[in-house]
């Protein structure tokens, strides 16, 4: 029984074998005959622009040759299943699964061949087959990637390679995945030979020093400078939204072109319907669910009431949301650039510091609604707090070594992370290089002596030469060193600074504040908070003497020196300079150009840097060269409005440090709470015309803010805004 059963299962799995060859034969000489249809049709294209009168007849030698089908499928089929080149074709017999595979291929060949015919007989001018039209709607890469969009990378010297092999992405691919990749930048290299990952769902935050290339490489995304899929669409917020008549809150929903797109991908495919096969069908399907899902999360029926509560949460009450944008400052209408993309919800969304023009209030916000991102994100921030409640992912550029490395968690995670590979890698690369000083050492001393010591300083230095080739271990890459300190400004009696009975309004305006009472000392260390427009800014300039109040006074001490980082600090510095020249010609003329150098190299200004132009530098290393000019001022009180807004982490630390040390006084404009946490010692809610000093530290605030966000978001709305958050 047990022998006869044996046999029965040995021939059903013979016969189960047997058809899965045929099945696999069957499916290549789909792929083989849909591909070659696909090149046979844009030939034939070519044929018809070439055919001009006059033309040379060497040149038009085999172009009205006519094209059997069958025989080409027949062709085809054979070499797909056997794997040979043309001139191997027909000298092997074909197998049964062959012959089977030929068959059905030939009956699709009759079916592509009556095509034509139909088409005489009124089908539409563009009408191609259908497997034609599925490939070229599926295939992604090369075809996805604009000759515009590379030209005018190239004109800012940007150029990107990669592997070869990432040409061809399926249609409803998600997920961005490409090897080999280089970013140059005027021939320097940003990134080398590296992976770029990004997985559909997870929320990327890219990290990297000053000048490092993060925004240039983020332009080569936005760009499709290396293969993206057709079906992501991509939002890169880098610039304000222009001003027009147009209210705010028509900007935002206005119907955008990704809809317009796919709706007119809908209607090819519908019309395809008819006439595909099974497979076609299922693919037909597959992508039109996944289009009608994303015409659903852009409904336009919900579009005003989402609109409204996107810029409700930047900031924009109603009367402001009717307003034209030309009525709104820069810093405004990139509000408005960021809710149009958090509207559209794009599937890859670049954020280069989304949060550098909001107030703390809607930087809140913008945590909590980008916490919820179910798609790709992918952002550059300065705020450890920001990247902790959104970021799933970390992602950093090694600058040292031209790399991307990757790291799962949010920021915390990735320090954790990078704290504990540093450590082995460390101890690894002190090891490598004990083992090759005893080595060389070992050479050194027996290189020359008794035959056997010889030998044994040949076999070393040959185990040498092994290490050397597989490869020695790196040393960690190494946070820059920085010092942001500023000089002793020297005694001033208390208090340096009084504001007393302030009251200031703008003409025409309602008063921002009202008998104002405030007094500084260089033991202050002041973080002003509260929302936009409630005067932060223009407490600042009151403080200065920028602005004279409507009454009252601002008093200073007569031998007070100030030094302000503002939000334009680029005003102060003459940008056809290199920071040499600016500093020699217009800071330091005294100094010789070393103790210039040395003065810059302190602040991260280094090497190649200090010779370029200013315009052509990062908004991180020309404010790094501001904080070199104000150290020089020797200032008594530090005016800083929004300084962390061009730094990365490693200068905010720097910056915090130098301020903890300062033997002056500071006022700071922030809503980043890694430098606020770690040098204000009082806190001042600039609201309702008045300054009051806050019982609590920075994150208590913080806490107290984000659930009155909570609460004050209320019914229909919130409810619209949590539906479009989860798609």
């Amino acid at each position: 029984m047990s022998a006869m059963a044996g046999k029965n299962d040995d021939f059903a799995k013979a016969k189960l074998d047997k058809k899965k060859a045929a099945v696999q034969a069957e499916k290549s000489a789909k792929k083989t005959k849909s591909k070659e249809d696909q090149e046979r049709w844009k030939k034939n294209q070519e044929k018809k622009k070439s055919k001009k009168p006059g033309a040379d007849p060497d040149e038009l030698e085999g172009l009205g040759e006519e094209i059997d089908p069958e025989a080409e499928a027949r062709r085809d089929t054979r070499a797909a299943a056997m794997g040979l080149g043309d001139e191997e074709i027909f000298s092997k017999k074909m197998t049964k699964e062959e012959k089977k595979a030929a068959s059905k291929a030939k009956k699709d060949a009759k079916k592509a061949a009556k095509a034509p015919k139909k088409k005489k007989k009124g089908a539409k001018e563009d009408d191609a087959p259908v497997d034609i039209i599925l490939q070229a709607q599926n295939a992604a890469g090369m075809n996805d990637i604009k000759p515009e969009a590379l030209d005018l990378l190239a004109d800012e010297g940007i150029i990107v390679t990669y592997a070869q092999s990432a040409k061809t992405l399926h249609r409803n691919t998600r997920d961005i995945n490409v090897g080999d990749v280089t970013v140059l930048f005027h021939g320097t290299p940003l990134i080398e030979d590296t992976q770029f990952t990004l997985n559909y769902g997870n929320r990327y935050g890219f990290l990297g020093p000053n000048g490092s290339g993060k925004t240039t490489i983020m332009k080569a995304l936005a760009a499709r400078a290396i293969p993206i899929a057709d079906a992501i669409d991509i939002f890169h917020l880098d610039h304000e939204y222009p001003a027009t008549d147009k209210p705010a809150l028509q900007c935002v929903c206005e119907v955008n072109e990704e809809q317009i797109k796919l709706e007119k991908e809908a209607e090819v495919l519908n019309d395809l319907t008819a006439e595909a096969d099974d497979e076609q069908q299922i693919e037909i399907q597959d992508r039109l669910t996944a289009i009608y899902e994303r015409l659903d999360e852009m409904d336009s029926a919900t579009a005003e009431v989402r609109a409204s509560s996107i810029l409700h949460g930047l900031g924009f009450t109603q009367n402001m949301q009717q307003m034209m944008t030309k009525e709104f400052s820069g810093g405004w209408r990139m509000r408005i650039a960021l809710a149009r993309a958090l509207f559209i919800k794009p599937e890859f969304l670049l954020l280069d510091e989304p949060t550098n023009h909001l107030d703390m209030e809607a930087v809140i916000w913008l945590e909590d609604y980008l916490a919820d991102w179910n798609k790709i994100l992918f952002l550059v921030s300065h705020s450890q707090d920001f990247m902790n409640s959104v970021c799933t992912h970390i992602v950093r550029l090694d600058a040292n070594y031209k790399k991307l490395r990757y790291y799962a968690g949010n920021y915390d995670s990735y320090v954790a992370t990078r704290k504990d590979q540093d450590t082995v890698q460390m101890k690894a690369y002190e090891a490598e290089q004990r083992d090759i000083a005893e080595i060389k050492e070992f050479i050194a001393r027996f290189g020359h002596g008794s035959v056997k010591l010889v030998r044994q300083a040949q076999a070393r230095e040959k185990l040498l030469e092994k290490k050397l080739e597989a490869g020695l271990t790196l040393m960690p890459e190494q946070e820059q060193i920085l010092d942001f300190s500023f000089p002793d400004p020297g005694e001033l009696p208390t208090p340096i600074l009084m504001v007393q009975d302030l009251s200031f309004g703008y003409p025409g305006s309602p008063l921002l504040y009202s008998d104002v009472d405030c007094g500084v000392d260089l033991q202050s260390r002041i973080a002003l908070v509260g929302p936009n427009g409630a005067g932060k800014t223009t407490l600042v300039k009151l403080m200065c003497g920028e602005l004279q109040p409507t009454a009252g006074a601002v008093r200073p001490h007569s031998h007070l020196r100030i030094s302000r980082f503002t939000q334009h600090f680029e005003d102060v510095l003459d940008l056809s300079k290199n920071p040499i020249q600016f500093f020699k010609e217009d800071i330091m003329p005294k100094q010789g150009i070393d103790q210039i150098r040395s003065w810059l190299g302190r602040y991260g200004v280094t090497g190649d840097v200090q010779q370029q132009t200013m315009n052509q530098l990062s908004d991180g290393q020309k404010a790094r060269i501001v904080f070199a000019k104000m150290a020089n001022d020797n200032p008594h009180l530090l005016m800083l409005d929004e300084p962390t807004n061009p730094l990365d982490m490693n200068a905010i630390d720097s910056l915090a440090k130098a301020i903890k040390s300062f033997a002056g006084g500071c006022i700071l404009v922030s809503h980043d709470m890694r430098l606020i946490s770690q040098v204000a010692e009082e806190i001042w809610i600039c609201d309702n015309k008045s300054i009051t000093k806050y019982q609590g530290d920075i994150m208590r605030f913080k806490m107290g803010m984000k659930k009155k966000i909570q609460k004050g978001a209320g019914g229909g709305k919130q409810a619209a805004l949590t539906q479009h958050k989860n798609g």
